[in-house]
């Protein structure tokens, strides 16, 4: 049974006209969530203790029924959703403990691998020739070919940059376009841009940034922490390359002045203009060109909020499951008390790139800034292998 103050609710797939069909936290166990950026909502597991006849109202029988897959699963802190996502994996588990499901699912972010988008498509814009900027192809998409996402388009950010030439014809699922592409470019600003679905399927566009400092934590309700700066993956000489046709270099001078020259040829999508490739260049010559933080910590006692703005003095302490990608937190304790501002040094102050919650412990793992360099995230980074959903 659940024991915190979350509800997990079962709803139909219609998201027109949801009808909710079983409140299940009586029989939660095992109940782990995630969000990250790209992405927000990410995963959600947890076992389902049942009967068999309710079991097989689960499972899909041929062409007998569908079962419950793609249904929708809303995690609620009272009338607030901590996660949200549809069910694509069931596992009927007939073992010692007696009937049960193991349920996992993803957020809506997934379903902009549902379907494929092309500019040559009929009706779709050729962004190859006009004036266009990266919210507007994002606009598109969403409209176009991502149902399961909601119409209001009120959180996707303007881009500055007309990133008219970009060439959108091969056919490539949203997801791929936004992460591989449209971010790839940044824009004229040289943020960081991050996509993302969030409550009630509402898809946010936004750049990065640190203007408020969200959470903060002490050392002692911290575990498994050890800051870890790698300079394995620091880059501080960009060269873009668009097809097999290198732009101009773009350098760090800071980093340069205490690091090696080291090189990265920045593959960009056809059609990119030189302007595009300057801007992406420069961006990545930045976030690129220190030490990162390749390292998770978990929390495992309390999180504070401040409860008058950042310059507060008055914290109130808050659920862990509140947390998510895109925040920022700080370990008040590696930070002088003179400091009242947020500062991304990824040292004391993070951006958090992705959170797991784990309620059967309540315990949260932060991954700031720079998620860990496995070998899965590298290939994902140069293409070579499927990006996870």
């Amino acid at each position: 049974m659940l024991k915190t103050g979350l509800r997990v609710l079962l709803f139909d797939a219609n998201l027109a006209s949801p009808t909710l069909v079983e409140d299940l936290t009586p029989d939660v166990q095992g109940l782990i969530f995630t969000t990250k950026l790209h992405g927000g909502f990410e995963q959600c597991s947890f076992h389902l203790a049942t009967t068999i006849p309710m079991a097989w109202q689960y499972l899909a029988e041929a062409s007998k029924t569908a079962g419950r897959h793609f249904f929708r699963i809303v995690i609620y802190e009272e009338q607030n959703i901590i996660w949200e996502g549809r069910i694509t994996d069931i596992v009927l588990d007939l073992g010692d403990k007696g009937v049960g499901l193991r349920i996992s699912a993803f957020g809506y972010w997934s379903s902009l691998r549902d379907q494929y988008y092309s500019d040559d498509d009929a009706g779709h814009t050729d962004w190859r020739s006009g004036s266009h900027t990266a919210d507007d192809i994002i606009k598109e998409m969403l409209t176009e070919v991502c149902p399961s996402i909601n119409a209001d388009q009120t959180n996707i950010q303007a881009n500055s940059r007309d990133i008219a030439g970009i060439d959108l014809s091969a056919r490539n699922f949203p997801q791929d376009v936004i992460v591989r592409q449209l971010a790839a470019v940044s824009d004229s600003d040289n943020s960081i841009w991050h996509f993302a679905i969030w409550d009630n399927r509402i898809a946010y566009w936004s750049p990065r940034s640190i203007a408020t400092l969200d959470y903060r934590v002490q050392l002692s309700d911290t575990s498994q922490l050890a800051l870890n700066q790698s300079v394995s993956s620091l880059r501080n000489a960009i060269t873009p390359l668009v097809d097999t046709t290198e732009g101009t270099t773009v350098t760090n001078a800071t980093s340069l002045a205490f690091y090696p020259r080291r090189e990265f040829l920045f593959t960009l999508p056809t059609g990119s203009v030189a302007n595009s490739q300057a801007d992406a260049a420069e961006t990545l010559a930045e976030e690129r060109g220190y030490a990162a933080q390749v390292q998770r910590f978990q929390v495992t006692g309390h999180i504070f909020q401040n409860a008058t703005g950042d310059s507060g003095t008055s914290l109130v302490e808050v659920p862990k499951w509140r947390v998510r990608a895109g925040q920022t937190i700080r370990i008040d304790d590696l930070v002088p008390q003179t400091i009242t501002s947020p500062s991304f040094d990824r040292l004391r102050t993070f951006h958090i790139t992705k959170t797991v919650y784990t309620a059967d412990n309540d315990t949260l793992t932060v991954f700031p800034d720079t998620l860990p360099r496995t070998l899965t995230t590298i290939l994902s980074e140069f293409g070579e292998i499927e990006a996870p959903r």
